[in-house]
């Protein structure tokens, strides 16, 4: 189809060689072949007047017009993508859509876990693509790449729609047999100890809780830097090391491993984990669902437990099973 003598079909092209910059990368994204795609980035320069990717050495860089393209023929494809997958009803235990999610992988470990767990029965058919955050993040949102989102609040995309879903506090977790002067953790010994800390969204950055860490002056010693939560165990156990955590997966982690939490002697403000999906996808009927079903399963998180709930692990204690009642998320939803 044509519009203003444009096949509509180079959109598609368009849009993978101005993301990718690349003709091969376009090529594999689009499993075409190079010639083709090549044939196609030649057609559209015709059809702009304008080269759209010029060499600069080794690689490929947009021309001005390229980078003024870029956004809006993005935009326009993810409308067309919404448009094509409205529906009267959505049944989520039909439905065979696959959903690409970005989130730490606290965040997999505490929430998404729970949510691909019920989805295993209201939607046994839908897949889940979980991905960690990294620096390319706010770009695979803006891109569609990404569908949702869960990020703390100064991780969010601006411009797209946002709403909260739970709260989490600091705690500090140490290895079972760490040793104390008295019965809490004073600011002096979390100081003069030796910590571990995560690395936030790829790359060497500043760690997830020093981001956080606002009201004290005193600097720690951080002698390991992880690049995901789920290593902290390892890089605990055994030592006088020290972790300041999500509380949520701190008290996880020490129900897993010989570990015990501890309250955290500095100001460490509370958080919010944010749910954001593109603003152009604000009514699809399958994020839509998705999104309630994520509201829900936030609702039903268990309490932030007290540190020292885990301090006798293997005897059970801090153990206590949530039964949680089943959701009340329709099995068909009518799209808006």
């Amino acid at each position: 189809m044509r519009f203003n003598k444009l096949d509509l079909n180079q959109l598609v092209v368009l849009d993978a060689l101005l993301s990718t910059r690349s003709v091969g990368k376009a090529a594999e994204r689009l499993f075409l072949s190079q010639p083709a795609t090549s044939c196609s980035l030649s057609r559209l320069r015709e059809y702009f007047e304008d080269e759209l990717l010029v060499p600069v050495g080794k690689t490929q860089v947009l021309t001005p017009l390229a980078e003024e393209l870029a956004k809006p023929v993005r935009d326009v494809l993810l409308q067309i993508q919404t448009i094509t997958r409205a529906r009267p009803t959505f049944d989520p235990a039909t439905s065979t859509r696959r959903f690409t999610i970005e989130a730490s992988d606290y965040v997999i470990s505490v929430f998404l876990s729970e949510v691909v767990k019920r989805a295993t029965t209201l939607a046994p058919l839908m897949q889940f693509d979980l991905r960690a955050i990294s620096p390319q993040t706010p770009e695979h949102l803006e891109n569609g790449e990404a569908e949702l989102l869960i990020a703390p609040e100064f991780a969010k995309v601006a411009g797209h729609p946002a709403e909260p879903l739970f709260d989490d506090t600091f705690s500090c977790l140490v290895c079972a047999e760490y040793r104390m002067a008295g019965e809490r953790l004073t600011e002096d010994e979390y100081f003069d100890a030796a910590h571990v800390g995560v690395e936030w969204g790829g790359g060497r950055r500043i760690t997830f809780d020093a981001r956080l860490l606002s009201t004290s002056k005193r600097t720690r010693r951080q002698t390991v830097i992880a690049p995901t939560f789920t290593l902290v165990p390892a890089l605990l156990v055994g030592t006088s090391r020290i972790a300041t955590l999500p509380s949520r997966l701190a008290h996880q982690m020490a129900q897993r491993f010989p570990l015990r939490v501890l309250g955290c002697p500095v100001g460490i403000p509370a958080f919010t984990e944010n749910l954001q999906w593109h603003k152009y996808q604000e009514r699809d009927p399958a994020i839509a669902w998705l999104r309630s079903l994520f509201r829900e399963t936030a609702e039903r998180l268990p309490p932030i437990s007290t540190p020292g709930e885990e301090a006798v692990r293997k005897s059970g204690a801090g153990r206590g099973t949530h039964r949680r009642a089943e959701p009340k998320i329709k099995r068909s939803k009518t799209a808006n």
